[in-house]
């Protein structure tokens, strides 16, 4: 017999749907027993119901391994293309192709273990021996886990008859020996990491860790070898007055200009004096401005404004001599 894709993806697609109705099955049969098992804490049958909630924690196992199932087969059929083409598995169906062929023996979904026959004709016998013993872990190792008939933990089992006799008002106290995590203090919980034991209180306690004391430095400062201990608290000049700042004069002297000659720098050269006896102006000066009033006008001086009968007259005299 050969690999026939067409087959092997219809099988694909039914292995789905029977995976999902398959879950909801077993969801609802648990609900049930623990129902049941609420009834037997209320009644005092403790026994019992541990025996009944082992049944419950293999049977939520089952129902995460078909889920983890259901998500492999959907991924085989959405690269259903490599399967096909590919003449060895695929590195990206490598770890679906080996869960599967490793699951489907342990489950009870007869659409998956012709899914199964399909790849051990596609890949070889070699191949899926290699994954019905989990060589080099190629594996999901979620779905050995919850695959692997073993007794439940009694820890997890005080759990879930916990959380049932919670979810039904159920007064159940049972061991609390799986609520020790919770009674260890915040600073014992950190110690864990490896900062120190403290000694057992009693004879066949065990240790319970406790991180190491931190060292206190004293605030008085370091005790140097050959040297007097110093007090760092306060300044070292804690106490002395400062000296008052230094009074600077306010007039500097004047310092003699390089270029010019002693007694004339800049604007205090003396030029040589213009014929006329007047001072010949310099670039910095500020000549006076001539007022406005007297310019043009024969005798008018900048405060004496004449009225306007005067000029009246003065204009009718220049009109006669012209």
């Amino acid at each position: 017999m050969t690999f026939n894709p067409n087959r092997t993806k219809v099988q694909l697609k039914l292995a789905i749907n029977r995976l999902k109705l398959l879950q909801q099955k077993k969801n609802q049969f648990n609900q049930g027993a623990r129902k049941e098992i609420a009834t037997l804490l209320e009644k005092g049958k403790e026994e019992s119901a541990r025996v009944r909630v082992e049944h419950i924690i293999r049977e939520d196992f089952n129902i995460e391994a078909l889920e983890i199932l259901e998500l492999y087969s959907e991924l085989l059929l959405a690269r259903f293309g490599l399967l096909e083409t590919m003449k060895h598995c695929d590195q990206a169906i490598a770890e679906a192709v080996n869960t599967i062929i490793y699951a489907a023996p342990r489950c009870e979904v007869k659409e998956l273990n012709m899914v199964r026959d399909q790849l051990i004709m596609k890949f070889g016998k070699e191949f899926a021996l290699a994954a019905m013993e989990n060589q080099n872990d190629i594996v999901n190792s979620r779905i050995v886990h919850k695959l692997k008939v073993q007794t439940p933990d009694p820890v997890l089992v005080n759990q879930y008859l916990r959380t049932i006799a919670k979810a039904y008002n159920v007064q159940w106290d049972g061991d609390q020996s799986d609520l020790l995590i919770d009674s260890i203090p915040p600073s014992q919980d950190m110690a864990s990491a490896g900062f120190g034991f403290l000694p057992p209180t009693s004879p066949g306690q065990s240790p319970v860790p406790q991180p190491y004391p931190q060292q206190q430095f004293p605030q008085q400062g370091f005790p140097q070898q050959g040297f007097p201990q110093q007090d760092f608290t306060q300044p070292p000049n804690a106490g002395v007055r400062p000296p008052p700042p230094q009074q600077y004069p306010q007039s500097h002297p004047q310092v003699p200009s390089p270029i010019f000659p002693d007694g004339a720098g800049g604007r205090g050269f003396d030029f040589p004096t213009p014929p006329g006896g007047q001072k010949a102006p310099f670039a910095g000066d500020v000549q006076p401005r001539p007022s406005a009033t007297s310019d043009g006008i024969p005798g008018g001086t900048g405060s004496d404004i004449p009225d306007f009968d005067e000029l009246t007259k003065r204009f009718e005299a220049l009109k006669r001599k012209s």
